[in-house]
């Protein structure tokens, strides 16, 4: 059996980390004893024989981070690498990323982790989209220590930096409904770093409260993440449609429908109020400026490394789930 045994199999068969088996391999003595007893006992019952490959994880004096996302996100997520490169640089870690759009067919995502896998990352930040249930029950199942930004999670290797998106859908809407404006209209886009199910749920909570329905069928729209097939199917609807407030879940998807409005006669703010999130550039182009919720993006990426490292490190951590602060940027596009 020895032969096919990996660095993975014992890792497994531990239950801990492949930094702590290639720690143990190596002689580390930040390793606990008990961790240590657990990885030998594993190794002897497997009869792994350690290779230079594993020898070679933990002896490496640069530690290595893999941040793994999906190619449309990159215009939304370029500060917070900013964020991930500065802290790692300062932390003496070496960043590669990895990119889950342009893969050819099979499964993308398994092809990525396994990739970050053979690199022999130490540790794995991932970003929230729409395959991240996937990646998280990957990265947990090779025991990779893991950071994601954007969604609340937690387990034995992984933590995360995230933004109550729930908190930021419901203010805003309770503060619409309690001046008696209640035909919102949330644009979903179709890569987010914030949840989107969190946001249509504080809506949903906020016209509950006012004893109100939401209509998921007419007042959420779904559209592209890129402005040249979002304003031509915004110019359409404003044809036909107009609401109180439009809130969307990006800047950009914000000022497709500005544009898509104006362009239609209707009147920002008088007519109909925007409100964008993320607080990009985009928000300051547009014309009037754009009412924007400010998500400390450069910051997350800076969290994400701190708390990777923590718990590469295996180092005391009050909580694996560190939610950050956002702020309301008011401008043009709102009264």
């Amino acid at each position: 059996m020895g032969k096919n045994v990996t660095i993975y199999d014992v890792a497994r068969e531990a239950g801990v980390s492949l930094a702590t088996v290639s720690r143990v391999i190596n002689g580390s003595n930040v390793v606990k004893p008990g961790t240590r007893d657990r990885v030998m006992d594993a190794i002897q019952r497997l009869d792994f024989k350690p290779n230079q490959i594993a020898r070679g994880l933990a002896t490496s004096k640069t530690t290595t981070i893999a941040i793994v996302f999906p190619q449309s996100l990159f215009a939304h997520v370029k500060d917070m690498i900013g964020g991930i490169g500065d802290t790692s640089r300062r932390l003496d870690y070496n960043v590669s990323i990895y990119t889950t759009d342009e893969i050819g067919d099979g499964n993308p995502i398994e092809t990525v982790i396994e990739k970050v896998v053979k690199s022999r990352a130490d540790g794995v930040i991932l970003f929230n989209n729409e395959e991240i249930e996937q990646e998280i029950e990957l990265v947990n199942k090779y025991k990779i220590p893991s950071v994601v930004i954007g969604a609340c999670v937690s387990s034995q290797y992984m933590g995360s930096i995230f933004v109550d998106s729930k908190k930021i859908a419901y203010d805003i809407v309770n503060e619409y409904l309690n001046r008696g404006q209640s035909d919102i209209a949330f644009v979903s886009p179709k890569q987010n770093l914030i949840k989107t199910d969190d946001i249509i749920s504080g809506i949903v909570q906020a016209y509950q409260e006012h004893n109100l329905t939401f209509d998921t069928d007419k007042q959420i729209i779904h559209t592209s993440t890129h402005y040249e097939k979002s304003y031509p199917q915004f110019l359409e609807y404003f044809k036909t449609h107009k609401h109180d407030v439009v809130f969307t879940g990006y800047d950009k998807e914000a000022v497709a429908v500005v544009n898509a409005a104006i362009d239609n006669g209707i009147q920002i703010p008088e007519d109909m109020e925007v409100i964008g999130m993320m607080n990009t550039s985009y928000a300051l182009i547009c014309r009037p400026a754009l009412t924007s919720i400010h998500v400390p993006v450069y910051d997350m990426g800076a969290l994400a490394v701190r708390l990777l490292t923590k718990i590469l490190n295996e180092e005391e951590i009050d909580t694996k789930e560190v939610p950050v602060q956002h702020l309301m940027m008011p401008r043009g596009t709102t009264k």
